[in-house]
């Protein structure tokens, strides 16, 4: 389109549309510009803590181990890896998804019930291009500017589902990008 006077209407269906996929993906697919601190509570003894999407080592990561609100251990780069091990060399880099403890480190397991502060920058290393791909055709089937929309349906979600198309490209997005806990 090189008509520009719905520019910001098509912004509004884009980020509806995005809001959408990572409510279906149950995952953010964007990173944060800058280091944040995010709390995990230690669900059972373990050695492997399972945390939101990290686009890159953390810059650190400390255990509250006598439950008193302060974080006394902080772990060095030989106390733990992170999962999946090569995540960021792939041919389409994936986020961190989990802290594991090594057999070398000073740390042997996480304590059911410790306090788990990670700092890094959370989200994907880059938005996949099939994510973005996905998202403009969704948004075209929305606004029925797209051989693929079948029939208008006011809600989001429903015309996405009333689409056999969109179904289709949400189930191959689901394939590949949710969000799987193991907790």
């Amino acid at each position: 389109m090189t008509d520009t006077t719905k520019d910001a209407e098509i912004l509004k269906d884009l980020t509806a549309i995005s809001r959408y996929i990572e409510g279906k993906m149950k995952r953010f697919f964007n990173k944060e510009d800058s280091d944040t601190t995010r709390v995990y509570y230690v669900p059972a003894d373990t050695t492997i803590l399972w945390i939101d999407d990290l686009s890159a080592a953390p810059t650190s990561i400390k255990i509250d181990q006598d439950a008193d609100g302060t974080c006394e251990v902080t772990l060095t780069t030989d106390d733990y890896e992170l999962y999946p091990v090569n995540a960021t060399l792939e041919p389409e880099p994936r986020p961190f998804m989990a802290i594991a403890l090594t057999p070398w480190g000073d740390e042997s397991y996480f304590s059911k019930g410790e306090r788990v502060e990670v700092t890094g920058k959370f989200g994907w290393p880059a938005v996949p291009e099939a994510v973005k791909r996905a998202t403009i055709h969704l948004t075209a089937i929305l606004r029925m500017e797209t051989a693929r929309a079948t029939r208008r349906i006011p809600e989001l979600g429903d015309t996405i589902e009333a689409s056999p198309e969109a179904q289709g490209i949400i189930r191959q997005l689901l394939d590949r990008y949710k969000r799987r806990w193991f907790n």
